[in-house]
């Protein structure tokens, strides 16, 4: 009898303990349901990373190294409470000083609204600045950016040497940016050539552009020639020693930092590249001496405008005893002197004339004015949209589907006739980007169709083009990055990948990289998703994109080459952190990421170890405001391999602090068929107390045993950067009848 029992007890009405659990986090896949994902994947990953033991941490906070700039000419920051006046109005007896009672020199101000009452003025207790404008009535230079001391929530001091008197009026905002800049257009990686760790970031406003070197912050303005405003999106590239700056349809402008008067020695500032043709053949003739290794030393009157790297042929060889009609590749030391070596016996001073690179086509060009440029197979190649005139315009047709190559090692000479390409002719198509494919390949991103040109490191007659697909293209120039023998660009289907097949071919993907977080791509603003800009670091592919309403990216998706797979989207609470350009550069011997963003600051958002987000939202360096990062992992649904419902009994998680930062953060399990949301209560509940620096801890809680189908855990750190290492979640079934049940 107790035998028949036992066996009815072990009946398929018997519960059955069951576990189910992830030891390790590899990827996000957003798209599918959570119960249909792979151990390993979540179904939200939102600002964190995923290391290389598989735990799942909270990223590393932003820090900006520039402030903002101010956008408009005051831009206020004291606002009234009520009305809708932007400005406070200045107590017109508070602004004064008194020896006795401020100091010599120091202006008190308090700012009161419409009706005379005081009103908050939101300067920080130390490091305020202010822009005090139109104030009257006293001696001295009141007006201008100046420090502001804290006294009261309405009353601060500025003291100014030589100032006194009462003073009226005024304006109170945010500081301006010396040289009126209002606006950013452009920025790039800067390597000073004499430091191999010493990278700056430069910057193009509408009025200069500003050096900020990374590892000591400090910045240096180079001028833009007289006249010339950047009021529209701008290029910046280093080549062949020189910073490029393009500008669609404008005259392309060129900075050399090794220039004695106009680079970083002198007084840095850009200048025109010349425009138009160039006169053919251009001799070069001067008195030069042999030296007994056989270098021959010109020094020229004037500019020579040749390149390290050029070629010249010898016309006239004087009493030198070169050989006329032989030719050399020079060395270029100024803008006037040049070298070149050659196989001859000392000799004193003689006259030698020498004959720049001659077109073979229908002679040369200056550099067309082009809204970008591409370095491949030593040569720079542009779009040829626009012609080399001192007033640049559209060619006429206006062609937006060619490209043009300058000379080897020479971005300013431009062959029209036996150097230029035209892709998809006849078609509604143009080109958006390139990058370079190996060493004698370029890849051409048209908008609707993607080409390849083998062969441009030689002589370009010899070059053949290629056609890679005309069944996509990509949207965005700055989304194209290559790494590891493949290409990522943003197209109208998500993020596409070109791959690496041999040293001759390439291959697109068939479905979008960006596939497995589709739910995240239906949230770009498409109507902007020109403006995307990504970058490769750390082996990661970084995007910023423009989500919902913004018409500027505000949201970085994160995708691991280590994983192949998507790791984070991370935001930031900052309205200010809008983005222009991602930068990888160095401050030291690590590479790290930087934020430029569309207000002109620069923040780095790797390698900072805070936990926090630290945002200059205002000019200059006023105190940053701080953001909590908001970061959450969700992860697969658990099924326990079975389609029946199940109660879910207990949850273990294994967490981890970082050495730096004491950790928190709230545990809930989401059920599905039916739904619901246990809440299972913070890590400080489970522990008794917040999780300690560099600890980590084994929590377990019972969860008041939800019935469903599937169930997901749902952590969202609060305090730190905490890393979540691995989960277990037991069950029993409930259901095992043989048959049916609704």
């Amino acid at each position: 009898m107790r035998s028949d029992l036992q066996k009815l007890l072990r009946s398929p009405l018997e519960s059955t303990v069951l576990q189910d659990g992830d030891t390790q986090f590899r990827g996000l896949v957003s798209r599918l349901r959570p119960s249909q994902l792979e151990p390993g994947q979540v179904s939200i990953a939102r600002n964190v990373r995923f290391d290389e033991s598989g735990a799942a941490k909270v990223r590393e906070g932003a820090r900006s190294v520039s402030g903002a700039l101010t956008t408009t000419a005051v831009i206020p920051f004291l606002k009234e409470t009520t009305g809708t006046s932007a400005l406070v109005l200045i107590d017109t007896t508070g602004a004064h000083c008194t020896g006795a009672d401020q100091g010599s020199g120091t202006i008190r101000i308090t700012t009161k609204n419409s009706g005379s009452y005081p009103i908050a003025h939101g300067i920080p207790a130390t490091g305020g600045m202010v822009n005090l404008a139109s104030f009257t009535g006293g001696t001295g230079t009141l007006n201008g950016n100046r420090a502001a001391t804290y006294v009261s929530s309405s009353t601060f001091d500025v003291t100014v040497s030589g100032v006194s008197g009462s003073w009226t009026g005024g304006v109170v905002g945010a500081i301006k940016l010396s040289g009126g800049i209002t606006s950013v257009h452009g920025a790039c990686r800067f390597s000073d050539p004499t430091l191999s760790n010493d990278e700056s970031i430069v910057i193009a406003y509408n009025e200069k552009a500003v050096s900020i070197k990374l590892s000591t912050l400090a910045s240096t303005d180079i001028a833009y020639p007289a006249g010339v405003t950047v009021n529209a999106s701008a290029h910046l590239q280093t080549e062949f020693g020189k910073l490029m700056l393009r500008r669609e349809g404008k005259n392309t402008l060129i900075f050399d930092p090794q220039d004695g008067s106009t680079g970083f020695g002198g007084t840095p500032a850009f200048t025109k590249v010349a425009t138009g043709t160039k006169t053919q053949p251009i001799e070069l003739s001067d008195s030069v001496t042999v030296a007994t290794d056989g270098k021959v030393s010109f020094t020229m009157g004037s500019a020579h405008g040749l390149v390290t790297g050029d070629r010249v042929v010898v016309v006239d060889a004087g009493s030198s005893g070169l050989t006329v009609g032989r030719s050399f590749r020079v060395t270029r030391l100024t803008d006037n002197n040049f070298d070149f070596y050659a196989d001859v016996e000392s000799a004193g001073s003689s006259t030698v004339v020498v004959r720049k690179n001659v077109s073979l086509g229908g002679g040369f060009i200056n550099a067309p004015a082009a809204g970008f440029g591409v370095l491949a197979g030593q040569r720079v190649f542009v779009p040829y949209t626009h012609d080399s005139a001192a007033s640049p315009s559209a060619r006429s047709p206006e062609i937006r589907d060619e490209i043009i190559a300058s000379d080897i090692f020479d971005n300013q000479t431009f062959d029209p006739v036996l150097n230029q390409f035209r892709l998809n002719a006849g078609s509604a198509d143009h080109v958006v980007g390139m990058h370079p494919f190996g060493d004698d390949s370029l890849v051409v991103f048209n908008r609707n169709s993607i080409h390849r040109l083998l062969g441009v490191s030689g002589s370009l007659l010899d070059v053949s083009s290629h056609v890679l697909t005309n069944e996509l293209g990509c949207i965005s120039r700055k989304s194209i990055i290559y790494h590891a023998g493949a290409f990522l660009f943003l197209s109208d289907d998500g993020v596409m990948g070109l791959t690496f097949q041999d040293a001759l071919n390439l291959r697109g993907t068939e479905v979008p990289l960006s596939e497995a977080i589709d739910t995240e791509f239906k949230r770009v603003n498409r109507d902007h998703m020109d403006k995307a800009v990504a970058c490769y670091s750390d082996n990661r592919y970084y995007i910023a994109v423009p989500i919902g309403e913004s018409t500027e990216p505000n949201e970085i998706w994160v995708y691991s080459f280590l994983n192949n797979a998507w790791e984070s989207i991370d935001s930031y609470a900052s309205s200010s952190f809008t983005i222009l350009d991602l930068i990888p550069a160095k401050s030291g011997k690590i590479n790290e990421v930087y934020a430029v963003t569309t207000q002109g600051g620069v923040v780095k958002i790797s390698q900072t170890g805070r936990a926090d987000d630290s945002i200059y939202e205002t000019s200059g360096k006023n105190a940053a405001t701080i953001y909590p990062i908001d970061a959450q992992v969700r992860t697969r649904g658990y099924t326990f391999g079975s389609v029946e419902r199940k109660r879910f009994n207990h949850v273990d998680l294994h967490i981890q602090s970082d050495a730096e930062h004491a950790s928190d953060g709230d545990i809930n399990l989401i059920t599905e068929d039916p739904d619901s949301i246990t809440k299972l209560g913070t890590l400080t509940d489970r522990l008794g107390s917040v999780l300690a620096k560099a600890e980590g801890a084994s929590v377990r809680s019972r969860t008041g045993n939800p019935r469903g189908f599937s169930t997901q855990i749902d952590w969202t750190p609060s305090t730190g950067r905490p890393e979540l290492r691995g989960v277990a979640i037991r069950a029993t079934s409930t259901f095992n009848s043989p048959t049916s049940a609704k």
